[in-house]
């Protein structure tokens, strides 16, 4: 009698975990956590029929009150490889107010986002698999923006 209560037991435990929905994985659990100070942030991207036809645009900042001339922010960005997986992310760090435009302001200031100048590290390859990471010190953030290429190639000239 004890066999077969514990046979049944087994089968049903059997069943439940057959129908039971699996485990989702997240797609960031092989990053590490943001340092003190810092929050992670991550970009993921929809599939498409060809990723290779797409950019992702980083734009890393926060919200000032400027007045009308043209700012940036200068910052110490890395990318680092993650050991072991090969996937790589993004630490920005010493973040400070870059170059500005000097012209004559009678405007008042008004709050605009100011984005880190980035140089290569703006346009990011697009990988509907795997998510951009970047870890980013507290009061900033991290916006994106796809780029797609159009249908029409054109043939350069020969001169």
């Amino acid at each position: 009698m004890i066999k077969k209560i514990t046979l049944a037991i087994v089968v049903t435990l059997a069943g439940s975990l057959l129908y039971a929905e699996p485990a989702k994985k997240d797609n960031i659990h092989m990053f590490p956590q943001a340092q003190e100070g810092f929050v992670r942030h991550v970009i993921e991207v929809p599939k498409t029929d060809n990723d290779y036809d797409h950019r992702v645009e980083l734009l890393i900042g926060k919200k000032m009150l400027v007045d009308c001339n043209q700012h940036s922010l200068r910052g110490k960005i890395e990318n680092i490889t993650l050991k072991g997986w090969g996937y790589k992310y993004l630490e920005v760090s010493d973040i400070h107010n870059g170059p500005s435009t000097m012209m004559a302001c009678s405007e008042p200031k008004t709050e605009k986002f100011i984005s880190l100048y980035m140089g290569d590290e703006t346009l990011r390859r697009y990988n509907s698999r795997s998510p951009i990471v970047a870890y980013v010190p507290k009061g900033y953030e991290v916006r994106y923006r796809i780029w797609s290429a159009g249908d029409k190639v054109q043939q350069a000239k020969q001169r």
